[in-house]
């Protein structure tokens, strides 16, 4: 399996442009920097702002708004790629990439033993990572083998485990279930086993937490099995209320 880590600067503009608010930070950190990144942007156009992360109204989709903003698109973009601004956004964003590539390649050997002996899946897939800045809140599979990807590490090995946890989106459905298993594979025991803690209390999404309680039992069973195929488990589980 193999992870590519890149930087799309028009992604990354355009995730930090669309994460305002308090709840859209993971960390306190650089917040000063991308709140001036923000207001640059806004002052240099807003309506090149809103249209690009889809906050718009009805007013501005006339088809002569929508031709006015396609073309004025690229040079609001280059112009907040030549601002100091996006300069330290960008440079924070490159340094928390090149912690990821060294967290993940530190621990890949160790992890990826566990990942294929627990589930049985065959790990030859090849993603793209597209990282966003550190501070900002993002974790997504966005599917074809492409992920994105940008968090505070809130504890030891966390960008590991959550690389694995989206890593394993692309093996599973959409279900409660299928997500709740995703969990207990990657940000229960996984997190356990590199950082030796143990579980419950769970982390995770707590919508998933009732579904993961009920599930535990039959987990630990699988566990402690010989013949392990989590596609197999998951299917036993689907009829689960």
């Amino acid at each position: 399996m193999e992870l590519n880590f890149l930087i799309d600067e028009n992604y990354l503009i355009y995730h930090v442009l669309r994460s305002m608010g308090p709840d859209s930070f993971s960390s306190q950190k650089h917040q000063k920097d991308v709140v001036n990144f923000q207001n640059f942007a806004w002052k240099t156009s807003q309506n090149s702002y809103n249209f690009l992360i889809g906050r718009i109204t009805p007013n501005q989709l006339s088809d002569e708004n929508i031709k006015k903003v396609v073309s004025d698109l690229p040079s609001f973009l280059k112009k907040l790629k030549n601002s100091s601004e996006f300069k330290k956004i960008s440079q924070q964003t490159k340094n928390y990439l090149q912690l990821c590539k060294k967290q993940w390649h530190q621990n890949f050997s160790k992890t990826s033993k566990y990942i294929s002996e627990t589930t049985g899946l065959k790990l030859d897939k090849k993603f793209i990572i597209y990282i966003t800045h550190p501070s900002l809140k993002n974790g997504n599979y966005i599917g074809d083998n492409q992920i994105a990807w940008g968090h505070s590490e809130e504890w030891a090995n966390y960008i590991t485990v959550y690389l694995w946890h989206e890593v394993l989106h692309s093996y599973f459905d959409y279900s409660d279930i299928d997500h709740a298993i995703i969990e207990l594979i990657a940000d229960e025991e996984l997190r356990c086993i590199l950082n030796k803690d143990k579980y419950p209390p769970f982390v995770g999404h707590p919508h998933l937490e009732k579904t993961k309680k009920k599930i535990l039992p039959k987990w630990k069973d699988y566990l402690n099995s010989k013949d392990r195929d989590i596609k197999k488990f998951t299917k036993k589980l689907s009829s689960l209320k």
